[in-house]
């Protein structure tokens, strides 16, 4: 064999190495990234997500800007992309802050789930799939649990009574929550017909079983059960347990 044949070989075998290595190296980064993808999207569908707040409907306690952590775990823990949900813990509770799916809300298809989803990982949930980024109809809402399965719930002069199963009479809000949250509400001009919006009033409505009564505690800016009706349990999604932007505290 010549020398100028055993130099290009070598030069040949160099090149196949390195290129050879760099290819398993950008394998390697592919694999690192798809693993760390699926590991958070199954963190955040079964144990923590986070939600940013874009409403004042819960203000004071909670205002458009703020950072939550939420966990599925109590009632609705999900295996990504599938639908395929499990039974959570336990139920709802009066007083708690849940995230749920309103009445409007419209499941993305797969194929716009998943990149979708792929893109918010990696912009840090900044950036969504085009057309997709800030949709009204795929948000959750966030509202306090009011009333559960059996209660009856009714309006009088803005504030909420509820009648919980087996008793005969009402409780004022604040008489059987245990939560301690302030409720805003902005006056409604004089002569204000009783049964327009925002009048305060509202007939006995008798929850079924897996029923939930919610509301803002932003009474006057709030798009809950009052307008909406009640929620079902398998609409809502998980249960906030922290804020820690713009301050870190645990939501009452």
């Amino acid at each position: 064999m010549s020398y100028r044949s055993r130099k290009d070989r070598y030069r040949s075998s160099s090149y196949g190495g390195y290129h050879k290595a760099g290819n398993n190296i950008i394998k390697r980064i592919i694999i690192f990234l798809l693993i760390l993808f699926i590991t958070f999207e199954a963190i955040s569908s079964l144990f923590i997500s986070t939600f940013k707040m874009e409403s004042i409907s819960m203000e004071p306690t909670i205002s458009a800007g703020d950072n939550l952590i939420a966990t599925p775990v109590f009632f609705h823990p999900e295996i990504p992309f599938t639908g395929i949900s499990f039974p959570g813990i336990r139920n709802p509770r009066r007083g708690e802050i849940i995230l749920y799916k309103p009445s409007f809300y419209s499941e993305m298809p797969w194929y716009i789930k998943v990149p979708d989803s792929i893109i918010r990982f990696f912009t840090i949930q900044k950036k969504g799939f085009p057309g997709y980024e800030d949709t009204w109809s795929n948000s959750l809402m966030m509202k306090r649990v009011i009333g559960i399965p059996g209660d009856t719930i009714k309006f009088e002069n803005n504030e909420v009574l509820i009648k919980p199963a087996g008793k005969s009479y009402f409780f004022s809000e604040k008489e059987i929550l245990q939560a301690e949250y302030t409720i805003t509400r902005y006056p409604v001009p004089d002569n204000w017909p009783e049964d327009f919006p925002f009048a305060g009033n509202m007939d006995e409505i008798s929850l079924g079983e897996d029923q939930y009564f919610l509301l803002g505690d932003n009474r006057s800016m709030s798009n809950d059960s009052y307008y909406q009706g009640p929620v079902d349990k398998k609409n809502i999604t998980a249960k906030v347990i922290l804020k820690y932007v713009p301050s870190i505290e645990i939501p009452q």
